[in-house]
């Protein structure tokens, strides 16, 4: 069980669902065809899985600077909405 230290201070186990759930908004909001968007999730939990693997606990601001450093290799405008995301609404 992977741990997640919040922005304040609180800790929470890490949910796929929260991130699976940002990751559709993004495409969403791009437009991305929904069958490109389930492909290029696979493809991010992948990645992030393996990144994650070896750290205890890590931060939603590492969740958020590591899927959007992924996201610049598949969607540059997906990896800044993203990363904005709370900004933009």
């Amino acid at each position: 069980m992977k741990l997640v230290v919040k922005s304040n201070g609180e800790i929470e186990k890490f949910s796929p669902e929260k991130l699976e759930n940002s990751l559709k908004i993004t495409f969403n909001m791009l437009k991305t065809p929904e069958g490109q968007a389930e492909q290029y999730i696979k493809q991010i939990f992948s990645t992030f899985s393996k990144w994650q693997d070896d750290k205890p606990e890590i931060t939603s601001a590492d969740i958020r600077r590591q899927v959007a450093k992924i996201l610049e290799n598949i969607d540059p405008s997906a990896a800044y909405i993203f990363e904005n995301f709370k900004s933009i609404i």
